[in-house]
């Protein structure tokens, strides 16, 4: 194992007590400790009863870790007058804060313990800190059973939009590994994250010079919590970690001191260095305050808070459990005696102030990465479920991990671990230390008749507010060939082949289709598919609906007249729609067919909409029947009336005439004129929950 080497100048200077505090500083980065047992570790998380999750005594890594080290007679630092002087907000003192308690909204981190055995790892997308990351498969639980850092809502920042610092923390007491997650999204049981890191418990575990975590110090989060079961306990054997708002910077990122590797700050007016290390004085009385909270404080008085990362001043996180009381943790900045940053003193650190910086830090401890000297498989073509061993040999190695099988642990040197496959797979061995990452040769391990796993798509599909450069891979193999298409039609041989030197670069929403084809393989791999959302403001899913045409027409009695009605996405939107129609004119009715749709973000949706009418002529026929009747009155009153035979006979033929033209004309009913046409304009209405849109269309009926 490796060991850095630490500048001992400064202990010439100091007295017996200051070198064996910086020697206990040397032994902790030594990486070397008696292996501890994470078997007496409860399952589950707190989160949910106050009850799971308890750790049972452990302490997760050696005695001799920064976190486990008693400081309580440490030195004081030279530089700590100086540096506390800038504790304040307008000369006021900053105030300690519970950032913790019964509620998820109380801010603090919850965690999960887990059983390896039981639960079989999956693969964790890391969108954005890969570099700095352990990308490797991990026993997260299936379904929403990890609790993650204010508990934001499945899919609601999928893939990679950052609602909160959505930590999660997993123990797998199987293995006594830790699993550390940051700006953790999940959706429908997939995982994406900032960065991924892995800690094994049971050593003294170094990241590279440089290298972050899901803390800016480059440190474990889980190990400096405030967590309720060791509070029951009677005793916490720990330090917390801390944070300020600015910390120590310079233009490579910013200085930190042990125990951390990494800083996030370019403000070159701040005295605080990540890693930097503070006690609560001895002198501080603390009796008034709860025994929980005497039990906190003297933790600190012992082993103090470890800055670890930027963020509200002096805020110290715990865990998630609802046996806190939340009044009881506010009196730390509410209560009669509350602690102000005053009752702090800065322990002496090492380096000396400021510290190093990502550059600094390697000319001040020069090293190798690991040497891998060999990594290899039994068998490299197996039957499903068929044993195949690993074997390993490493030197210089803080700690190692295979990509799709977990981390791993080496006596001496060497490793072994065994797993049986059931499909083809490909491991990669990655050896890590303070210098840096040593990456082996990926070896294939061939399943016959096991498929070519399908594509995977990075960052995989989700809305973004800027188009994302896509890249195409397989678990397969690093050679497969990989036919796509962009127009969410299917692929084929035809179909453009990706190259890891053209990622797919994605300017407007899109579908990328794909399968992937190996040599020595007999059949390609399932099609995957992957939707893309560009949504540059934001705007939550919504959609469209038109007609394809603006306007109909239909016979009374025939026929219904149809026309085309298409539904679109906005922004992702992807639910059912129904549709209906109103304003109608009195006789008509609509129906659609189908009268429920889908669109996909890509892809709208269509059905048909078709208009019937029954309504009648509104013109009143004319009955001649009435006029006819008094013609003929008219016409016997005058002959039987009149005594002048030449007008009797001039009446009768008048009479006879208008009665014949009445009874034979145009006020026959059979000859009724037909209505002229009318026109409507109707409202076509597409709903999904609390959605609504509209179309208009104008209806004439002949």
């Amino acid at each position: 194992m490796e060991t850095p080497r630490l500048n001992f100048a400064l202990m010439k200077s100091c007295s017996l007590l200051n070198a064996l505090f910086v020697f206990s500083i040397f032994i902790l980065f030594n990486g070397t400790a008696c292996a501890q047992t994470c078997a007496g570790i409860s399952l589950g998380t707190p989160t949910t009863d106050g009850i799971s999750g308890n750790l049972n005594g452990f302490v997760p890594f050696p005695s001799t870790n920064a976190w486990n080290t008693n400081i309580a007679s440490a030195p004081v630092d030279p530089n700590s007058a100086a540096i506390a002087a800038q504790w304040n907000d307008g000369g006021t003192p900053y105030t300690l804060h519970s950032v913790f308690g019964p509620s998820p909204s109380d801010g603090g981190i919850p965690y999960i313990v887990v059983d390896s055995t039981a639960t079989p790892s999956v693969p964790l997308n890391v969108f954005e800190a890969y570099a700095d990351s352990d990308v490797v498969v991990a026993p997260y639980p299936s379904g929403d059973t990890v609790p993650i850092e204010g508990a934001p809502a499945d899919c609601s920042g999928w893939p990679d939009t950052y609602i909160d610092d959505a930590h999660t923390l997993v123990l797998d007491r199987a293995t006594c590994w830790l699993y550390e997650t940051y700006q953790t999204n999940r959706c429908n049981g997939l995982y994406d994250a900032y960065s991924e890191t892995i800690w094994d418990m049971t050593t003294n575990e170094h990241r590279p010079w440089g290298w972050t975590s899901g803390d800016a110090a480059g440190l474990s989060i889980f190990a400096g919590l405030v967590r309720y079961d060791e509070v029951a306990s009677g005793a916490i054997h720990h330090a917390f970690r801390f944070s300020v708002e600015t910390s120590a910077g310079d233009i490579n990122g910013g200085y930190f001191v042990l125990p951390a590797v990494h800083a996030a700050s370019h403000d070159t007016t701040s005295l605080s260095p990540m890693g930097m290390r503070v006690r609560l004085k001895a002198s501080k009385n603390i009796s008034s305050y709860s025994q929980t909270n005497q039990i906190i404080f003297t933790a600190m008085k012992n082993y103090g808070l470890i800055l670890a990362d930027n963020g509200g001043n002096f805020f110290v996180v715990g865990d998630t459990d609802p046996r806190w009381d939340l009044t009881d943790l506010g009196n730390w900045h509410y209560g009669p005696n509350e602690i102000q940053s005053t009752d702090f003193e800065v322990i002496q650190s090492t380096p000396e102030f400021p510290g190093w910086d990502a550059v600094t830090a390697y000319s001040a401890n020069p090293g190798t990465v690991p040497v891998i000297n060999s990594f290899s498989a039994t068998a490299t073509s197996v039957s499903s479920g068929t044993a195949v061993t690993f074997n390993f040999s490493v030197t210089g190695d803080s700690y190692d991990f295979i990509d799709n099988i977990g981390p791993v642990r080496l006596t001496s040197g060497s490793g072994s671990v065994t797993i049986s496959p059931t499909q083809t797979q490909e491991y990669t061995l990655y050896s890590t230390n303070s210098s840096g990452r040593t990456v082996s040769d990926p070896i294939l391990v061939v399943v016959p008749g096991s498929q070519v796993a399908a594509p995977v798509f990075t960052p995989p599909a989700g809305m973004y507010t800027t188009g994302p450069t896509v890249s195409l891979s397989t678990p397969t193999s690093a050679a497969a060939q990989i036919y796509y298409t962009t127009d969410a039609s299917q692929p084929n041989s035809n179909s453009t082949v990706y190259s890891n030197s053209s990622p797919i670069n994605v300017s407007s929403t899109l579908e990328v289709t794909a399968y992937a084809t190996v040599n020595g393989y007999a059949a390609a791999s399932p099609t995957s598919a992957a939707i893309y959302v560009i949504n540059p403001n934001g705007a939550p899913p919504n959609f469209t609906v038109a007609t394809a045409s603006p306007s109909i027409s239909v016979t009374p009695g025939a026929a219904g007249a149809t026309v085309g009605i298409t539904v679109s996405s906005q922004y992702g939107f992807s639910s059912s729609v129904n549709l209906g129609c109103s304003d109608l004119p009195a006789g008509s009715s609509c129906s659609f067919s189908p009268e429920s749709v889908t669109p996909t973000a890509v892809t709208p949706a269509t059905t048909t909409l078709t208009i019937t009418s029954t309504g009648s002529s509104s013109a009143v026929p004319h009955d001649s029947s009435p006029l006819f009747q008094g013609a003929a009155l008219a016409t016997a009153f005058c002959f039987f009336g009149f005594r002048n035979r030449r007008l009797k006979m001039v009446l009768l033929l008048t009479a006879s005439v208008v009665g014949l033209s009445l009874f034979t004309g145009c006020g026959s009913p059979s000859s009724a004129a037909p209505p002229p046409p009318t026109t409507t304009t109707i409202v076509v209405a597409a709903s999904s929950g609390s959605l609504t849109n509209t179309a208009k269309l104008v209806l004439t009926v002949q």
